[in-house]
């Protein structure tokens, strides 16, 4: 993620901000988001409550900032792919295995982040809820730039992309459910490895 220019690493601020994360993520998993409390989550930090508010005007922005942990990191990962140069199906590869790696490093984060947009209407308010989605547009949208990389290239065939971005990242969302529900059974880089085989099957121009 992006650093603002100009502005001081904080070493106090970001230890805290990580207690408070870790915290927060632990009991969230544990108890849901309704069950937990701020006073719980302060607790759980070693702070006090009122240090809380110095840093997150309530438990619903607390959340959100989970959130968009993950989400921000996940969309680095997929503009990065379409930044770079490179033959595409080799980027993409390179994408499913950073994808995979990340999901195995924040499984907590992964899990809340399913449970969030599952019940997001009820847990964050409208413009929490905007925040989200743009996520989600420009993850689509990168995707589709992938794509159309590769129509250019003339490596893929003519397709809709975007109408392909929309089935790529619902198909991995629903690996990541299977993945978190069936760990031991269902290995997510297996998992993303073979919707690649697949998606190359489809995408691929077939060789005169």
């Amino acid at each position: 993620m992006q650093k603002t220019i100009g502005v001081r690493p904080n070493p106090v601020k970001e230890t805290r901000e990580k207690q408070i994360k870790d915290a927060a993520l632990k009991l969230f998993s544990e108890k849901g988001f309704h069950n937990t409390t701020m006073a719980e989550i302060a607790l759980a930090a070693g702070l006090g409550k009122g240090t809380l508010y110095w840093y997150w005007k309530s438990k619903e922005a607390l959340a959100f900032s989970l959130v968009s942990d993950m989400l921000s990191a996940f969309l680095d990962l997929i503009e990065e792919t379409r930044d770079c140069e490179g033959n595409i199906i080799k980027r993409l590869e390179k994408l499913a295995q950073r994808v995979a790696d990340l999901y195995q490093q924040k499984k907590e984060y992964c899990r809340l982040l399913l449970k969030f947009r599952a019940d997001r209407h009820y847990t964050f308010n409208p413009d929490y809820i905007e925040q989200v989605m743009k996520y989600y547009v420009r993850m689509r949208s990168a995707i589709a730039s992938i794509i159309e990389q590769g129509i250019k290239a003339g490596e893929f065939k003519k397709v809709d992309s975007q109408f392909i971005a929309f089935i790529i990242l619902g198909i991995v969302e629903g690996l990541e459910l299977e993945w978190l529900e069936n760990e031991k059974e269902f290995s997510m880089h297996k998992g993303l490895k073979t919707v690649l085989y697949f998606a190359k099957m489809g995408l691929q121009k077939q060789k005169k």
